[in-house]
């Protein structure tokens, strides 16, 4: 469940999305 809520916090903090971008670029 934990990391349903860290996938939440990435789609509400436009910082984090950016750091999820650059892990799907590599």
């Amino acid at each position: 469940m934990s990391e349903l809520w860290d996938f939440i916090r990435i789609c509400v903090n436009p910082d984090n999305l950016q750091e999820l971008k650059e892990i799907w670029d590599q």
